[in-house]
């Protein structure tokens, strides 16, 4: 299992910042697959942490849909949560030309 682990933390830490998003973007939406909140909830805040208010219009956006989906997490609606962050992690991909 050490190895295991010391390949993905060479994997993570070889991550360019946008692939490091992507990457907690599919942990967030596979934990909300799981039902797992408290892992979920975890990744949307490093999400949230992530973000750069400097450029105040699309940080608060991406804020305020990141809170939401917690709020949903949170009611057991998994399946929202999982809807925007698909939508969202699509788009970030997209916009760097990323799988």
């Amino acid at each position: 299992m050490p190895e295991k682990n010391n390949y993905i933390e060479n994997e993570i830490l070889n991550l360019s910042p946008v692939e490091l998003i992507l990457k907690i973007y599919d942990v967030a939406i596979v934990s909300c697959k799981r039902k797992d909140s408290e892992k979920a909830n975890r990744a949307i805040t490093e999400l949230i942490s992530s973000l750069n208010f400097d450029y105040k219009e699309i940080s608060l956006s991406l804020f305020k849909l990141y809170h939401y989906c917690q709020y949903e997490i949170r009611r057991g609606n998994f399946d929202n949560a999982v809807e925007i962050l698909k939508e969202l992690r699509d788009a970030w991909a997209k916009a760097f030309n990323l799988k």
